[in-house]
């Protein structure tokens, strides 16, 4: 696979129309949010059926980020590009559409699979088009463009929906959006010169690094940990503003969504400069904290309150996931940051399929504020964990450096043996992509014996010592 060389213009023009497609795919994936309060109203839609819609649609990302997720390698990118876009379309007009629960579920299904192809296609296409020149640009919009979508579509619906109360109009108007994205599409000149087979990308991949294994379980619970309120507002941010504070808009829903999405934006790049392990450990007691203020703020008919411990939260979330995935990222080889990327995302998105069903359970057979008093006491346990694990000894890596045991012990293996690398050094999985260092063995071992026949007591004395 070989990436094409484009022109200041071709690479502008299809970093913006990538964008746009970006954004607005992550947009149509949150209009239905506000939505639910109406739906349960309309069609009878269940608090089970809204839990539920939460399963469905991470279970079409994580589908799609496990067998597909490298798809765009093979067919290019603006080719799978334009397949999503015309699966949000699909979903926008199956929502429009739908008269019962299944309905719902499965147009929610629909767009988690445009949100896992939007993830892997559409945001490989933003990367390539920017170039190294403005990469800073592009890696932005990969990592916090679906929080930035998720946020317009869903405050967009608040406000319109007060002007215009009819679903049909919302869902026509990100129809006519994503049908022009889909339109200038061929405007966008393809990225990649030569693609890999099909075979190829579709092997089955989730990569956990060996040598930190404890380290990826301080993200994966991090990760795991946040998205489990973060998600649950994704499908009850209506529900909780008119049920538990009396509103009637589906504005109320939006801000609390926004306020759960968009502050954590500013989280990672604030604290870069601080110590990782302690701005972890206190970031995570944050998120337990601002999660138990959410169950007393509602006890209390708080609202103001209740939104700002929403924004409070939210930051604490950002610097969570940001702080421990550097971590990990400063302890793998650049090779595969690739492949620990998609582990982690599938990781929570796999997780926050059974939380969202688990929290659904517990709601229908309690409250809001039990719900969320739950969720606080798995945090202090997430809470603890990370803690202990940070403070645990790191493993020590074996020394690399070629001493005279070494040496030694690979003179039965021939003069064309090499030492073989520490445990935890990265190896390339490609020679032509960052090929080992090489040395002469043999004028090494000739050193060796000459410094063995000169210095026979001083290496005598030394073997006793040791």
């Amino acid at each position: 696979m070989h990436k094409e060389e484009l022109t200041d213009g071709q690479s502008l023009r299809g970093f913006a129309l990538a964008t746009i497609a970006f954004l607005a795919i992550f947009a149509a994936t949150a209009i239905p949010i506000p939505l639910y309060a109406d739906y349960q109203a309309t069609i009878g839609l269940t608090t089970a059926d809204i839990s539920n819609t939460m399963f469905t649609y991470l279970t079409g990302v994580a589908l799609t980020l496990l067998l597909a997720g490298r798809i765009s390698d093979a067919f290019g990118r603006t080719p799978v590009t334009s397949l999503t876009l015309m699966l949000a379309i699909v979903g926008c007009i199956m929502f429009m559409m739908a008269d019962s629960g299944a309905a719902v579920l499965a147009a929610r299904f629909v767009q988690g699979l445009s949100a896992g192809f939007g993830m892997s296609a559409v945001s490989a296409l933003v990367i390539d088009c920017v170039g190294e020149k403005h990469l800073g640009w592009g890696s932005t919009v990969a990592s916090c463009g679906a929080m930035v979508g998720i946020m317009i579509g869903s405050v967009a619906v608040g406000v319109l929906y007060d002007i215009v109360p009819s679903i049909a109009v919302l869902y026509g108007i990100m129809i006519v959006i994503l049908a022009v994205c889909l339109f200038l599409m061929p405007v966008v000149h393809e990225p990649l010169d030569q693609t890999l087979s099909l075979r190829a990308v579709l092997r089955v991949r989730v990569y956990i690094p060996t040598d930190n294994r404890r380290l990826f379980a301080v993200v994966a619970v991090c990760y795991l940990a946040t998205w489990l309120v973060s998600c649950f507002y994704q499908s009850f941010s209506a529900p909780i503003a008119q049920q538990c504070f009396g509103e009637t808009s589906p504005l109320a829903g939006s801000v609390i969504l926004a306020l759960i999405m968009a502050p954590s934006l500013l989280g990672g790049p604030l604290v870069q400069r601080f110590e990782p392990k302690r701005t972890l450990v206190v970031s995570m007691t944050a998120v337990t904290l601002t999660t138990a203020l959410m169950a007393l703020f509602i006890l209390m008919g708080a609202e103001l309150l209740f939104m700002a411990d929403c924004a409070l939260f939210s930051f604490a979330m950002g610097v969570t996931v940001s702080v421990s995935l550097r971590l990990l990222l400063l302890r793998v080889s650049v090779l595969r940051v690739s492949a620990i990327l998609a582990s982690v995302n599938l990781v929570a998105y796999a997780g926050s399929a059974v939380t969202g069903v688990v929290c659904g359970i517990l709601l229908e057979a309690t409250s809001f504020v039990f719900v969320f008093a739950a969720m606080a006491a798995v945090l202090v346990a997430a809470s603890l964990f990370v803690a202990v694990c940070l403070r645990a000894p790191s493993e020590k890596k074996k020394d690399a450096r070629l001493t005279l045991s070494r040496f030694r012990k690979m003179k039965g293996m021939g003069e064309s043996s090499a030492p073989e690398p520490a445990t935890g050094e990265a190896v390339p999985e490609d020679a032509s992509v960052a090929a080992p260092r090489s040395y002469n063995l043999s004028a090494h071992l000739c050193k060796i014996r000459e410094h063995e026949q000169k210095f026979p007591k001083l290496l005598a004395s030394g073997r006793a010592n040791r």
